[in-house]
């Protein structure tokens, strides 16, 4: 039981497997490269990373592939916007990065009727679409940024508004979530690294939040 993820906050145990039993949630394997969902599909439910990754995919009509994002942490929610949408198909796939374990909870679980459970289960799920949105914000505002460069500031600068010495991300990660070639990132913080603005050691950054600040304006 994922008893670590946001979903179950404040939900007494065997209360949450009485009723999530009840409403026909399952636990499955999946092998890497399975489809947890695919594009165009119709949502049934939502579901909850238990171990191992998923991605999320967009292929374009000429068949490109798009990871638009990937899951590795146990207690991740996903595919849970489109059970509040009325006859709206996925708009992406998910598939296993590697061989995961994935909970399955139906729709039903989140219609309110009066159950304790349910109602808290709703009252959660508020707080993970609320805490999406805020990402959701936060990116648009680096993606709009302009140049490579100023949407390295502002990743920076959101992760440490005052400063500091933080550990990025693996550069595959962060070019995909600056949407930027890898080959790109990586010149770019080496020069921002040559020209004083950071201080790189591996994966280590350290920087000046007012002098990083002078590439934003």
């Amino acid at each position: 039981m994922a008893t670590k993820t946001h979903l179950f906050k404040g939900i007494d145990e065997g209360k949450l497997k009485d009723f999530l039993a009840a409403k026909g949630a399952v636990e499955h394997r999946v092998l890497k490269e399975d489809y947890i969902f695919r594009e165009g599909e119709e949502p049934e439910g939502l579901f909850i990373l238990l171990e191992g990754a998923v991605e999320v995919e967009k292929i374009s009509i000429s068949g490109n592939r798009q990871v638009v994002n990937r899951f590795t942490s146990p207690g991740t929610v996903f595919g849970e916007v489109y059970i509040f949408l009325d006859n709206r198909p996925y708009d992406f796939g998910c598939v296993a990065y590697e061989e995961s374990r994935i909970l399955y909870i139906p729709k039903a679980a989140f219609e309110a009727g009066g159950e304790d459970v349910a109602e808290r289960l709703i009252s959660n799920m508020l707080g993970i679409l609320s805490q999406k949105a805020l990402f959701l914000n936060q990116k648009m505002l680096i993606l709009s940024a302009g140049s490579l460069r100023k949407k390295i500031a502002m990743h920076l600068l959101q992760k440490l508004p005052s400063g500091g010495t933080m550990q990025l991300m693996k550069r595959e990660d962060l070019a995909q979530y600056l949407a930027v070639p890898r080959p790109s990132l990586s010149r770019e913080l080496m020069k921002l690294h040559r020209e004083g603005y950071i201080q790189l050691d591996g994966r280590m950054i350290t920087f000046d939040a007012l002098k990083l600040e002078e590439i934003l304006f």
